[in-house]
C-alpha cells in the first residue's frame, strides 16, 4: 500500500511537470514569434514582423487604435532615440512583464509597453561626441540563432539513414564573478535576457533587461577614437556596427566583436574615402556574410557613386561587392541593403543607379563586372530632401510571392508606372514592387504606390498589412497609417492622435503593437486593445 502511494505521487508529479512543460513550450515559441530583438526586425533588415497574427487587415480597421503615450524625457533640446526593441513574458522581480528598451544619447529606458509605464531608467557617464546632430545610443537585444533572411514555409528534410550524434551540451553559464558581455545565462527562454548598448565612447554595455543592473564589465569596442555609432546587428556570438567620421572623431569602418569568450576580439575593415551608408547597419546572410553600402562622395555635379560590399563574418575581408558607374546627386543616402530569397536563390536589395532599386544576387553581387543587377526599377528618387530617411523592407505574402517595398522622399519619377495608385504624391510615398521571374530572369514589377507622406520613415510589414509613418516635420504632427500590402489602400489613420512630429523614428511591430518616437520625447504604442 506504501509503495502503491508512493507510485500514485509519483505518476502525479511526473503528469503535473509534463503538463507544465507542455503549456510552456508553446507559449515560449510564440513568444519569441512576437519579439523585435533587433533594427529592422532581423538581422536580414527587411521590416517583416513574420510571427505577427493579432494585427490583419480587418482588425486595424476594427480595433487599431491609440493604446499609451510614454514621455521618455524632459529634456531640451529635445533627444534622439533608437528603434524599441522588446520581448514578452519577460521573468522580472515584479513577475511576467511584457518588456521593451529604447535609447537616447546617454540613457536607457525600460518600458512595460502592455502598460506604458516605465520599469526602470538607466544613465550612462558619458559626453555626446563631437559633431553629433542625430545622435543616439545603437542597442538591442540578444536575437534568436536562426536568421530568417525571408524565409517562407519550411522544406521537407529527408531523413538521415543514420541517426545523427548529439550534440554536446553547452557549457555551464559562468558565476556573476566570471562574467563578460555575451556570456551565456541561465533559464532558456525565460531566463536573464541581455541589452546591448554602445554609447559614444565607443564602449559596448550589457544591462539586465529585468532590472537594468550591469550584466557583465563594459568592454572597449570602437578603437582608437570615440564616435556614434551605427545601428547593431548580431548573428551567432558576433556583434557588428559602422562609424563614419562625420560625428566624432571615429574612422569610416564596420566593426566586429566576438562575445563567445571573455577575450572579446575586435575586428575592423576601415574605408579609406568612402562613407558608410547603412543607416541601420550592416546586413547578414545566413551563412554569415556581412553586407555593407558605402559610398564615394564627390562634388554637386558628380554626387555620389554607390557600392554594395559583402565582407566574411569573422575577419571581415572582402569577398565581392557590387559598384554603381553612374553618379547620383544625394538621391538614395543612407539605405542599408536587405537580404531576401526567391526559391534557391539569396537576393539584395539594394540602392541602384540613379535613383533606382537593385536586385542582387547575394552569392555573385554584380555578376562578372561587378557592374551588372539582376534587375533595376526606373529611377525612382531624385534629390533627397533634407531630413528624409529613405530605406527597404521586403517580405512573402501567403501565396508565396516575394516584395520589396522602398519609402521615398519627394514625388516619384514619372518614369514608373504602377498598376495601383492611391492619389497624388507631392511629398513622399511608399513604393511597392513583386519580384517576379520571367525566362530564368528577375524583374521588379512596379505594384502600388501609397498616398502622399511627408518624410516618411521605413515601412514595416505585419501579416498583410504594411505600417507607414508620415513623420511630418516642425509645423505637421506624425500620422501612423496601416495600408494593405495588396494595393497599397488605407485601412487606418491615425488622424490627430499623434501631438509632434517624429525626427528619424523606426517604427518596430509585434504582439498586437506599433511603436515609435516623437520629437517631444514621447513613446507612442498603436495596436490592438487586450481582451477583457
Amino acid at each position: 500500500m506504501h509503495s502503491g502511494w508512493k507510485q500514485i505521487q509519483f505518476l502525479r508529479k511526473t503528469f503535473c511537470f509534463s503538463l507544465t512543460l507542455a503549456m510552456l513550450l508553446p507559449v515560449a515559441a510564440h513568444a519569441q514569434a512576437r519579439t523585435w530583438h533587433l533594427i529592422d526586425g532581423d538581422q536580414a533588415h527587411d521590416n517583416w514582423q513574420v510571427g505577427e497574427s493579432k494585427i490583419t487587415t480587418e482588425t486595424v480597421q476594427k480595433n487599431f487604435q491609440l493604446l499609451w503615450k510614454l514621455k521618455l524625457s524632459a529634456t531640451v533640446p529635445p533627444q534622439n532615440f533608437s528603434e524599441f526593441v522588446f520581448t514578452p513574458s519577460m521573468i522580472t522581480s515584479r513577475g511576467f512583464k511584457d518588456s521593451g528598451v529604447i535609447g537616447d544619447a546617454t540613457h536607457l529606458y525600460a518600458v512595460d509597453y502592455a502598460l506604458g509605464t516605465l520599469l526602470w531608467k538607466k544613465e550612462f557617464a558619458v559626453t555626446p561626441a563631437a559633431g553629433c546632430t542625430l545622435q543616439k545610443m545603437q542597442i538591442s537585444m540578444d536575437p534568436p540563432r536562426i536568421i530568417r533572411f525571408g524565409a517562407t514555409a519550411a522544406k521537407p528534410v529527408a531523413k538521415p539513414a543514420t541517426p545523427a550524434p548529439a550534440a554536446p551540451p553547452p557549457p555551464p553559464p559562468p558565476d556573476a564573478a566570471h562574467r563578460w558581455i555575451g556570456a551565456p545565462t541561465q533559464g532558456g527562454g525565460f531566463g536573464l535576457k541581455g541589452i546591448y548598448a554602445i554609447t559614444s565612447d565607443g564602449v559596448l554595455h550589457e544591462q539586465n533587461m529585468a532590472n537594468g543592473l550591469d550584466y557583465a564589465p563594459s568592454a572597449k569596442f570602437i578603437l582608437p577614437e570615440a564616435g556614434s555609432a551605427s545601428a547593431i546587428n548580431m548573428n551567432e556570438r558576433l556583434l557588428y556596427t559602422e562609424t563614419t567620421n562625420a560625428c566624432g572623431k571615429a574612422a569610416n569602418a564596420v566593426w566586429s566583436i566576438d562575445l563567445s569568450s571573455s577575450a572579446h576580439e575586435v575586428n575592423s575593415r576601415h574605408m579609406s574615402s568612402m562613407v558608410l551608408q547603412d543607416s541601420t547597419g550592416p546586413a547578414i546572410g545566413p551563412d554569415g556574410t556581412v553586407y555593407v553600402a558605402a559610398a564615394i562622395p564627390g562634388d554637386a555635379h558628380t554626387g555620389y557613386t554607390h557600392n554594395v560590399m559583402s565582407l566574411s563574418a569573422k575577419t571581415l575581408s572582402m569577398l565581392d561587392y557590387f559598384a554603381v558607374r553612374e553618379t547620383s546627386p544625394t538621391a538614395w543616402l543612407n539605405i542599408s541593403p536587405v537580404l531576401m530569397n526567391s526559391g534557391d536563390t539569396e537576393l539584395v536589395a539594394a540602392a541602384g543607379p540613379l535613383g533606382s532599386i537593385a536586385l542582387l544576387d547575394a552569392k555573385s553581387l554584380g555578376g562578372t563586372d561587378h557592374y551588372t543587377p539582376l534587375a533595376q526599377t526606373a529611377t525612382l528618387a531624385t534629390e533627397t530632401k533634407k531630413g528624409a530617411w529613405e530605406a527597404l523592407a521586403s517580405w512573402h505574402d501567403k501565396s508565396g510571392a516575394l516584395w520589396v517595398l522602398a519609402s521615398i522622399a519627394g514625388p516619384v519619377s514619372s518614369s514608373v508606372q504602377f498598376a495601383k495608385s492611391n492619389g497624388s504624391v507631392s511629398h513622399g510615398s511608399i513604393v511597392a514592387f513583386k519580384v517576379e521571374t520571367a525566362s530564368g530572369k528577375f524583374t521588379l514589377t512596379p505594384e502600388w504606390i501609397s498616398h502622399d507622406l511627408l518624410n516618411p520613415a521605413p515601412p514595416v510589414i505585419a501579416n498583410g498589412v504594411v505600417f507607414a509613418l508620415s513623420s511630418g516635420d516642425a509645423t505637421t504632427h506624425a500620422v501612423l497609417f496601416a495600408l494593405d500590402a495588396d494595393t497599397g489602400k488605407e485601412l487606418y489613420s491615425s488622424g490627430t492622435a499623434v501631438e509632434s512630429y517624429s525626427h528619424l523614428s523606426g517604427l518596430s511591430v509585434g504582439d498586437g503593437h506599433v511603436f515609435f518616437t516623437t520629437h517631444d520625447n514621447t513613446l507612442y504604442s498603436f495596436g490592438i486593445p487586450l481582451e477583457h
